[in-house]
């Protein structure tokens, strides 16, 4: 229920809602003298962040000729405000407009190829300490908002499925924090305290966690998110400088860029093809050689007017073999559809688009002797396709077993392309209707259960599994085949963004 609700908006919108809630609830409780700062300070504090972040992007966007993301502006000026102080001196207030000035600037100025390289307040937190005009004093690690934080935190996470990132961040800082704690000299219980103070949860549910400034593979983010914790959790000083949480992540940052480079990426469309009654294959022409391995996804932008809640952005499994040099996207359109799939059903040939470098993990095992088991459920075979493609292409075979989940035969997407490759397919799917070809079993249930898999892939913990499609139902088939003894497990959930 929850990842259903969290699917229907946008990643942006959720971290908006998120620090919207987390705003409010520290206005009431300056309010009510729970915290120290005044509403006066909390309002005038978030409307100075606010229009210099706006105003700033609006302007650089104008010199620079890009569209300004008005949302992403807010996101910053939030993000800020739990940074940096409230209050309601003059002094204090045009510095705040100094960095919310920063945190603009860095989206336009410190970029590589069109994406910018460190998180933006981050780096304004960074600066403005380096400049001695001001410092971040991160004051929603404040007792009273733990808990909100906490729970905010906790579903930005959920809803981005960076589980692996965020708890690995927790599991490293959370021990070495107390630690450290302990090693200054504070006793058990004021280190427990104490750990409420810093700001750990909130780091790591509103800024680790940004997509555009993490590396694309897993064990990428895993060296980034330990070189983190370490400046985060363990203070030093050099002359007058010292650690902060800005600096950790600015560092991190530039780990990610080494490693992904991230470049933008223009997308001329060519046209589309039907799959099924509900879902398309659209094909675009880059106007540069992509360079990504089968099963990656990348993320589009899509400008178009009367934008949803979704967002301007989205991401979508590569459907097409590195070799080729086009690219394509397999895509459902629901009823009704999100604004941006609408913009995609109406954009002209010949229209372009702009994407992100592409990345993810659901990639294949060098080993070719690796026995494989696909699960797809719907459009989620999509990332499976690019292998099959890639396969062919290259004339190997492997051994692999697709289970491929449906509502009824007529979602069947790239039968053609399934078949050709030769694998063997037990399609599951509640349907009167049958299916022929060879190599292929139709199971008349309506889902994926342990018992199914058991019965039809009895070697099924021999082999390494990938599953693909809705949160709901990877969750159940991968406690599924747990139970059937399967450890290699690789997963890529169709959240959105």
């Amino acid at each position: 229920m929850l990842t259903q609700l969290l699917n229907k908006i946008s990643m942006y919108k959720m971290i908006s809602i998120a620090l919207t809630v987390l705003w409010v609830v520290a206005f009431v409780f300056s309010l009510l003298d729970i915290i120290s700062y005044s509403p006066v300070a909390m309002v005038a504090s978030l409307g100075v962040l606010g229009t210099v972040v706006f105003l700033a992007t609006l302007l650089f966007a104008k010199l620079f000729g890009v569209k300004a993301h008005t949302e992403s502006s807010y996101i910053t000026a939030l993000i800020l405000f739990f940074i940096f102080t409230p209050s309601i001196e003059v002094a204090s207030l045009v510095t705040l407009g100094f960095i919310g000035l920063i945190a603009a600037a860095s989206k336009f100025l410190l970029v590589w190829r069109g994406r910018h390289i460190f998180n933006p307040a981050a780096i304004a937190a960074l600066v403005i300490s380096l400049t001695g005009l001001g410092f971040a004093s991160w004051w929603v690690a404040t007792p009273p908002l733990f808990l909100f934080t906490f729970i905010l935190g906790f579903l930005i996470i959920q809803k981005t499925r960076r589980f692996f990132t965020g708890g690995l961040f927790l599991g490293l800082t959370i021990p070495l924090v107390f630690i450290s704690l302990l090693i200054q000299g504070e006793p058990l219980t004021n280190a427990l305290v104490l750990m409420l103070s810093w700001p750990i949860f909130y780091f790591s549910g509103f800024m680790l966690t940004e997509p555009q400034t993490l590396p694309p593979k897993k064990w990428q983010q895993a060296i980034e998110v330990v070189v983190v914790a370490l400046l985060f959790a363990i203070p030093f000083h050099i002359g007058d400088f010292s650690s902060s949480p800005a600096l950790a992540l600015v560092v991190g940052n530039l780990v990610a860029f080494i490693f992904s480079r991230r470049h933008a990426i223009l997308l001329k469309y060519k046209g589309s093809k039907k799959l099924t009654p509900a879902s398309r294959e659209l094909t675009f022409t880059p106007t540069t050689k992509l360079r990504f391995e089968p099963g990656q996804y990348i993320e589009i932008t899509v400008p178009h007017k009367k934008v949803d809640g979704r967002g301007e952005r989205r991401s979508f499994s590569v459907t097409s073999s590195p070799m080729r040099d086009d690219l394509k996207l397999g895509i459902k359109f629901y009823d009704p559809s999100s604004s941006l799939k609408k913009a995609l059903t109406e954009m002209p040939v010949g229209a372009t688009i702009t994407a992100t470098g592409i990345n993810g993990d659901f990639t294949l095992p060098k080993d070719e002797s690796t026995p494989l088991l696909f699960v797809a459920g719907g459009i989620g075979i999509t990332p499976y396709i690019s292998h099959l493609r890639t396969l062919k292409q290259l004339k190997k075979k492997r051994d692999i077993v697709l289970v491929y989940s449906v509502s009824n035969l007529a979602d069947l997407a790239y039968k053609d392309v399934i078949e050709s490759s030769g694998i063997r397919v037990i399609v599951v799917s509640k349907s009167e209707e049958t299916i022929v070809a060879d190599n292929w079993t139709h199971v008349n249930e309506p889902f994926i259960s342990a018992a199914l898999l058991a019965k039809h892939i009895p070697d099924s913990a021999s082999r390494q599994a990938y599953i693909s499609g809705p949160p709901f139902m990877i969750d159940s088939v991968k406690g599924s085949l747990k139970k059937l003894g399967v450890k290699r497990i690789k997963t890529d959930y169709f959240i959105g963004y």
